[in-house]
């Protein structure tokens, strides 16, 4: 246990020393407002204000977690060659000779953590891009240049370090890199299971683009989309984790899968969910129907025979904090939609899995959230990517979370192999996300 001075405990310092301390660390706090008590006590501890006390570990304390309001916060990035980049810097003040053992540091590591992880700025007003999402050239970490570092992981890493200066006695929780390998399934098939109208709709469209395709109607040919004993095997080899996400929606503009309804979508959730972890990939329009994405955790419950508890929303399409908030109350306890669709990179600077805290109601939620680092669409799509660059791309993000024993999470689709769509040596690509970095 550490014992924490500092004020006041509000409810941001308190959710900030959860995630460091206790989820990150892995060690308990007890916090004193007491400045007495906590000078004399002979416990591992840490001072979180403004002056700088003798024989313990030291953070200058801003005024951003005892604020309440929300407002634009005017905030100095500067690059640093210990803690990469540091912003919420803070000089004590009449620092004395020390009688005792003492570190401090120069910035408000509680604070700086807090605005990344609370997605502080994505609460201010902003211009959104064409599908009303929150864009990353608006961000922080994109304007100077950490996009692509989880600094988070980092500060966390060096401040470790430091706590095991000041108390080399201390048993900190190690930290080991993890993968998970998540697989959004926004059509199940490409022509298998669609009614003659449809496939003539689609023989249609691929004259047009002059891309005709003979397997629209040999029912002999494997379907493009059929990729999921692919999708398993390397990631099965490897013993990494996959997560498959099933678009359940209404058929419009964006949300375009089977009906869930056919047995054809019943059959493949059935032999996916026996085998591997399910959740709901919410649609497009459930970010402004909640009765849209109710029905839809009711089709996979029918599906399944389980609640939905993990998810990640259709075209990362999320709005703060109204739509976690929604999926909090609609039972979802781990969501992966943290992630911005046009760059790689990490969208909260940071891999670890974080509760989510509301910011307009200044408490802690249920909702765990799992931030995850690129997606096939971002690399070719967005990004421009050939496949060589591409695999370039995720072995410098691989190696970078590697280096803070961070979580590796990536996004593909059982779509992205079709030749016919432009994804010819995306395989490759795939299959790089399972070799080592």
């Amino acid at each position: 246990m550490i014992l924490i001075y500092s004020a006041l405990l509000s409810n941001r310092l308190k959710y900030v020393l959860n995630e460091v301390f206790v989820n990150q660390l892995g060690i308990t706090f007890k916090h004193t407002d007491s400045l007495d008590y906590f000078e004399k006590s002979n416990s591992i501890k840490l001072n979180y204000s403004t002056a700088i006390i003798d024989g313990c570990l030291n953070i200058p304390a801003n005024n951003l977690l005892y604020e309440e309001d929300i407002f634009d916060q005017q905030i100095i990035v500067e690059k640093d060659t210990e803690w990469k980049y540091l912003f919420f810097q803070q000089i004590f003040e009449n620092i004395p000779d020390f009688r005792l053992p003492t570190h401090y540091l120069n910035f408000d590591l509680f604070s700086a953590v807090f605005y990344l992880l609370s997605r502080y700025e994505e609460y201010l007003p902003s211009v959104k891009d064409e599908h009303q999402r929150y864009k990353e050239t608006n961000s922080l970490a994109f304007k100077n240049g950490f996009l692509e570092i989880p600094l988070i992981d980092f500060w966390i890493m060096k401040f470790k370090n430091i706590l095991k200066k000041q108390y080399p006695e201390i048993e900190l929780k190690s930290t080991r890199f993890k993968q998970i390998n998540t697989i959004d399934i926004d059509f199940i098939y490409k022509y298998k299971g669609h009614s003659t109208l449809r496939l003539a709709q689609k023989a249609a469209g691929a004259l047009y683009r002059m891309k005709w395709d003979q397997r629209i109607f040999d029912k002999t040919k494997p379907d493009p989309y059929d990729s999921y004993d692919y999708l398993t095997e390397q990631a099965n080899a490897k013993n990494i984790e996959t997560i498959f996400f099933f678009l359940l929606a209404d058929y419009g503009t964006y949300d375009k899968n089977h009906a869930p309804q056919s047995g054809l979508f019943a059959n493949l959730v059935k032999s996916l969910c026996n085998n591997y972890t399910c959740g709901i990939h919410p649609s497009y329009r459930s970010t402004i129907d909640n009765k849209a994405l109710r029905k839809e955790l009711e089709i996979f419950e029918q599906l399944t025979s389980r609640r939905a508890r993990d998810s990640r929303n259709h075209f990362l399409k999320i709005k703060i904090p109204e739509t976690y908030l929604q999926l909090s109350k609609a039972g979802i306890e781990k969501d992966f939609t943290m992630a911005y669709s046009n760059h790689t990179g990490f969208r909260a600077s940071a891999s670890f899995p974080f509760q989510f805290f509301d910011l307009s109601a200044n408490e802690q939620t249920p909702l765990w959230v799992q931030p995850v680092c690129l997606m096939d669409v971002t690399l070719k799509n967005a990004m421009k990517m050939d496949p060589a660059t591409a695999i370039k791309k995720i072995a410098e993000l691989k190696s970078i979370v590697k280096e803070v024993g961070g979580m590796f999470v990536s996004i593909w689709h059982n779509s992205s192999f079709d030749e016919n769509e432009g994804w010819a040596g995306w395989d490759r690509v795939y299959n790089s996300l399972f070799e080592p970095s």
